[in-house]
């Protein structure tokens, strides 16, 4: 496969872990946020 100019490419990676491991603070702590957003994030790319 190639890749252009002006084309995105991304890898996505997702890991499972244990049932017994919790995080400490969970996405419905942060009111679903990340990195203190405020209202709709759009993506910079």
């Amino acid at each position: 496969a190639k890749i252009y100019a002006g084309e995105g490419c991304a890898q996505v990676l997702f890991f499972e872990s244990d049932k017994d491991d919790v995080c400490e603070t969970s996405y419905k702590d942060r009111g679903g946020k990340y990195q203190g957003q405020v209202g709709v994030t759009l993506p910079k790319a």
